[in-house]
């Protein structure tokens, strides 16, 4: 019995509510859709991963401070999930009382540009895009333009107009190679198609075209912007040394209607070598 009153697990716990997560983006704060998870370390060491409204028991009630790490839905699948690896924790440094519950909205910024290096960033600020398309000039092929009647970030978004049947085809001006640590491709999209996602590969020396391959369907939600984390990671290091790649995107509208997709905000990013 005297061992048990000394056990932790008998001590009343305090109780942390996690709120939606913002994140600070070149000076932006936003919310995330869908809602990011929050991993919980109390001083440091791991407990748990919650959702957006988790109830997170907190023994003993003085374990502050409680870092929090900004969790994503890896590739957009939700039973893939890990902390975002661009991303500083936040630190939680209210003092807990037992039987007590605080709500906590965390906020989650980047590294510094010192530790990251952008390999793609496009805003659709400037009128010099990034992507060309590859199928321009064909009958059908879907358009890309920059439009301010729909931003997800800043001013100005990337519209694809999709007349029945019309294709999509773009891939990034920029090529680069592997960069022997993760690599992480972000994007924000809207609107009623699924966005294929992929890799053009080149010869690393020549620079001749090899494959362009899709990798993933995302399907954005119907209820407003969505924002993606894609590792790349483990596509692009599988030609270490051999290629170098282009990002590829690509969608298809219906036989019989118009859709309208948007994007913004996309970037490839890494850490910088050591």
């Amino acid at each position: 019995m005297l061992l048990s009153c000394r056990s932790s697990s008998a001590l009343p716990p305090a109780y942390l509510r996690i709120s939606e997560a913002r994140v600070i983006i070149e000076g932006d704060t936003l919310l995330i859709s869908p809602p990011l998870d929050a991993w919980v370390y109390p001083k440091g060491r791991f407990l748990t991963i919650t959702e957006v409204g988790g109830r997170v028991p907190i023994v003993p009630a003085d374990q502050t401070p409680i870092l929090l790490a900004g969790g994503v839905r890896v590739n957009g699948i939700s039973a893939q999930r890990r902390p975002y690896p661009f991303w500083e924790f936040d630190t939680l440094r209210l003092q807990l009382f037992p039987e007590q519950e605080i709500s906590y909205a965390p906020l989650y910024r980047y590294f510094p540009d010192t530790l990251l290096q952008y390999i793609l960033r496009e805003d659709f600020e400037s009128p010099q895009l990034s992507f060309r398309l590859l199928n321009l000039g064909e009958p059908g092929a879907a358009s890309l333009r920059r439009t301010i009647a729909n931003s997800w970030r800043g001013f100005w978004s990337g519209e694809i107009t999709f007349s029945p049947a019309a294709i999509f085809q773009a891939e990034s001006n920029i090529s680069f190679e592997f960069p022997r640590t993760e690599v992480w491709l972000e994007l924000s999209v809207k609107g009623t198609r699924n966005l294929g996602v992929g890799l053009t590969r080149e010869d690393k020396r020549t620079g001749s075209f090899v494959s362009r391959e899709v990798l993933l369907l995302l399907r954005p939600s119907d209820e407003g912007w969505s924002t993606f984390y894609i590792d790349l990671t483990p596509w692009v290091s599988q030609g270490a040394g051999l290629y170098r790649y282009r990002l590829y995107l690509t969608s298809i509208g219906d036989t019989a209607s118009t859709h309208t997709l948007f994007l913004d905000d996309i970037r490839i990013l890494s850490l910088r070598p050591i």
